[in-house]
């Protein structure tokens, strides 16, 4: 007989929710042979601007990647001349940059269980029609970017949604 633990909160806790506003989204699509290369440039980028807020990479589609950096506004030149620069010998990849983007991120002690907690804040956003644009996870945290008119309603709507304990 094998016995299985199920943890359950009426209203999941969360260490922390911090917004960033007004930060800059690169887009990068590129063919998955070109993943070295742009590992590379991801490299020197990093170097050029000393922080990433925010990276992921995945699979767009079929035999392409897309690779996302959310940085800091003030790094958004710097961006689009690396990017002019390494895209005059990519003719197959595109890029593009949103200007005004708002990451919320959410710490916590459950997110080994992310499913659970993914599921309650995708399903309180989409209830009300807020568009998450891009997210990730890692280990006890989440991601979640919005378009920066909808992070400041983002952030009221997860905090409405998750308990999060204060220091009495």
């Amino acid at each position: 007989m094998e016995t299985i633990a199920v943890y359950w909160e009426a209203r999941v806790k969360v260490y922390s929710l911090t917004e960033k506003p007004g930060l800059a989204m690169g887009v990068l699509f590129f063919p998955t042979q070109r993943t070295g290369y742009w590992s590379g440039r991801l490299m020197e980028l990093e170097a050029s601007l000393n922080r990433f807020e925010l990276v992921t990479c995945h699979g767009a589609e079929e035999g392409r990647m897309q690779l996302s950096v959310v940085i800091e506004a003030s790094g958004r030149d710097t961006l689009l001349k690396l990017m002019d620069d390494w895209l005059q010998g990519e003719p197959s990849a595109q890029f593009m940059i949103e200007e005004q983007v708002d990451l919320v991120f959410l710490h916590g002690p459950h997110f080994q269980d992310r499913f659970g907690i993914a599921d309650t804040a995708f399903s309180a956003l989409a209830k009300n029609n807020i568009r998450i644009m891009l997210s990730g996870c890692a280990g006890t945290s989440m991601y979640l970017v919005f378009a920066g008119d909808e992070g400041s309603t983002a952030m009221k709507i997860l905090t409405d949604t998750f308990l999060i304990p204060t220091v009495a």
